[in-house]
């Protein structure tokens, strides 16, 4: 059984994507969009944090993904725009934090400029 069996027998399809709506900060969807888990339910925490977290434990469920070319560049491509989403708020307040932003803003362009029209 491949390390995406788990997940399959439970009808979650890999990869898992943190959700692009603004209203829902720390909340997990799998590759068809259905909601997976959420990060912080009470809201107590900040939406940055939230966001961190969530992205945490999606990218190591993640490791389980199989991917074809496209999709492996898909999957890349969608982790370093959530790399810039979590630091793009600090990075003006954090040199480290500035200098990781530029890192994945240059390795996303390089990307798309590798694979073509990367969303």
């Amino acid at each position: 059984m491949s390390r995406a069996g788990p997940f399959a027998r439970h009808g979650i399809r890999l990869p898992l994507a943190l959700s692009e709506a603004p209203d829902e900060a720390g909340v997990v969807r799998d590759a068809d969009g259905h909601e997976v888990f959420t990060v912080n339910t009470e809201g107590t925490w900040p939406d940055p944090t939230a966001h961190a977290v969530a992205a945490l434990l999606l990218g190591r469920a993640n490791v389980a993904a199989p991917r074809a070319t496209a999709e492996a560049v898909e999957f890349l491509a969608s982790a370093l725009d959530g790399v810039r989403t979590l630091l793009a708020p600090i990075a003006e307040e954090c040199d480290a934090a500035l200098a990781a932003l530029q890192i994945a803003d240059d390795a996303l362009a390089d990307l798309r400029d590798r694979a073509g029209a990367v969303p």
